[in-house]
């Protein structure tokens, strides 16, 4: 378990599930609570970044910065086409997460669908990276406890 500042706390999945009634009994929340939480998170994230246009959406805007060389990480929806997917991991040399439907990334942004999400390497989208992790984990992912 870590304190990070005043905002809230990381809590590795293997921390929770060895020791998730005592984090039960003294920070008051469940496994399903910190899961809904970290969503929450990560969904106003995302909406927050395509308000300040630090994300593109898209196959030919993320097309587009992946050519200018620019560095971060794309987030992509879980059902997005196979050919899809495929075509732009040739692309791009980095680090990808699967999360979320195609319609859900739409609608935290007010479109239809949205298959593919870049996200720039900034303070931002650090912190973006860093939420998806912790809520991946929590979802059955990789376990890199911060203790």
């Amino acid at each position: 378990m870590k304190n990070k500042g005043r905002r809230g706390f990381y809590v590795c999945p293997e921390c929770i599930s060895e020791k998730e009634k005592i984090v039960r009994k003294r920070f008051g929340v469940d496994l399903e609570t910190v899961k809904e939480n970290l969503k929450k998170q990560v969904i106003n994230h995302i909406q927050l970044g395509w308000r300040s246009r630090l994300i593109k959406i898209g196959y030919e805007d993320t097309e587009k910065e992946i050519k200018k060389g620019k560095k971060g990480f794309l987030i992509l929806a879980t059902d997005v086409a196979e050919r899809t997917k495929r075509n732009i991991l040739r692309l791009f040399d980095g680090e990808y997460f699967q999360i979320f439907l195609k319609e859900e990334l739409g609608q935290f942004i007010g479109k239809k669908t949205v298959g593919i999400i870049f996200v720039p390497e900034t303070k931002f989208g650090l912190k973006l990276k860093s939420l998806v992790k912790q809520f991946l984990d929590l979802e059955g992912g990789n376990v890199n406890c911060q203790r």
